[in-house]
């Protein structure tokens, strides 16, 4: 009877884990869309600068701070980084369970160590966002929901029984082409659309 007990706890401990990850990784997409559709839109002439969801104030302007410098730290549009990234993070997530149990662990402890990694990256980047002039406020809040989401994967991962071995590879290492291949294609598009607007004069 206690063991049972136990059992049932723990998966209903996992499942609302999961519910949360689920959400917090649906956050941060939904985030980083918005923003590299602002970005986008500002970069092309589509919009109009100060009008954006979250251009409240002279000083708090993510139009302002997305025409900067610092929003391209590493070339590409850190929003579009974001996006190919935490979307990643999102189908690595989905498509992984669907794997089933035998690879649920190796999911799990994968999406955490590139959460943990992503963590990292985000103090670089609050260094950027504390040395500008104006306020972006859906900016920080992905680098909040990034350690959410970090320590989410992570204590899940911990509950999450490790399967015995011989599972075999070849969907695990599908899975990894596809979210490497995604992440690439939302750069190569970047790419592709800047010069595209120039060579037509756009810029």
């Amino acid at each position: 009877m206690d063991a049972d007990r136990s059992a049932a706890d723990l998966a209903a401990r996992r499942s609302r884990l999961a519910r949360g990850l689920g959400l917090v990784l649906g956050i941060t997409v939904a985030d980083t869309l918005y923003l590299s559709w602002r970005f986008t839109a500002l970069f092309a002439g589509w919009a109009t600068p100060g009008s954006g969801l979250c251009s409240w104030t002279p000083g708090i302007d993510c139009d302002a701070v997305l025409r900067t410098p610092e929003a391209r730290a590493f070339v590409v549009p850190n929003a579009i980084l974001g996006l190919a990234f935490y979307s990643g993070c999102a189908i690595w997530w989905r498509a992984g369970l669907r794997l089933g149990p035998a690879y649920e662990h190796h999911v799990l402890r994968t999406l955490s160590v590139w959460l943990g990694i992503a963590s990292v990256f985000t103090f670089y980047f609050w260094k950027l966002l504390l040395g500008l002039a104006w306020l972006c406020p859906f900016c920080p809040w992905n680098h909040v929901w990034t350690y959410a989401a970090c320590f989410l994967a992570w204590r899940l991962w911990r509950l999450t029984p490790r399967p015995e071995p011989g599972a075999p590879a070849g969907p695990l290492l599908k899975l990894v082409a596809l979210c490497v291949s995604w992440f690439w294609i939302w750069v190569g598009a970047w790419f592709w659309f800047e010069a595209a607007r120039r060579s037509s004069g756009g810029l």
